[in-house]
């Protein structure tokens, strides 16, 4: 179902923005995909983000960052390029995140602490 919610709330964004925004989605989705780590809680070649907070975990994902990102240049009227295929790369980006894994929603966890090993005696 969160497949193809996501897939349909493409279809207004590259309408609007023609055919560089799906180009750049395809971009920016491949190149995920190559970084990305094979299944969620598998590292790929780039490391996740990861604040630890005490008791907690904060995973900064890539769809987020891209999604504040995205959030941010458009509040701003910022892109590096024509603005259909820069906003497609995020897109995919946020593609690749919440449809290639299923953790994506897992945002703040509690932190695993190993209990101190006493000596034997």
């Amino acid at each position: 179902m969160r497949r193809k919610l996501v897939l349909l709330g493409l279809l207004p964004a590259g309408i609007g923005m023609g055919y560089l925004f799906y180009l750049g989605c395809a971009v920016g989705f491949a190149v995920c995909k190559f970084c990305g780590g094979a299944d969620a809680g598998i590292q790929g070649r780039v490391r996740s983000i990861v604040i630890p907070l005490h008791n907690y975990e904060v995973h900064l994902h890539h769809w987020l960052l891209s999604l504040l990102a995205v959030a941010t240049s458009a509040l701003q009227g910022f892109f590096l390029v024509a603005p259909g295929l820069f906003y497609g790369i995020l897109g995919g980006l946020v593609l690749q995140g919440i449809y290639c894994y299923n953790d994506w929603h897992r945002i703040v966890r509690r932190r695993i602490l190993c209990p101190d090993l006493e000596p034997a005696d």
